[in-house]
């Protein structure tokens, strides 16, 4: 699809996105940051798609309050 078909999508992530994207720039540090959204976004739509994954639960619609799970949260 040529870029000018493709819709542009601003997004201003909440703050577990925010750290979300931080950890998988340090797991893929060669990525520019369209990348890096572009990979994610696929392969969580994988994932969920084939059941190989249990999401977290994000409950609500305050994106600020939603939280990284304990285990993916850096010391």
């Amino acid at each position: 699809m040529p870029k000018i078909d493709r819709p542009r999508i601003d997004y201003m992530p909440g703050n577990a996105a925010s750290e979300a994207l931080a950890l998988a720039g340090d797991m893929f540090p060669t990525l520019r940051m369209q990348a890096l959204i572009d990979k994610l976004v696929i392969n969580g739509a994988s994932a969920l798609h084939h059941q190989q994954w249990r999401p977290p639960a994000l409950h609500g619609t305050d994106r600020d309050r939603w939280r990284l799970p304990d285990d993916l949260i850096q010391d």
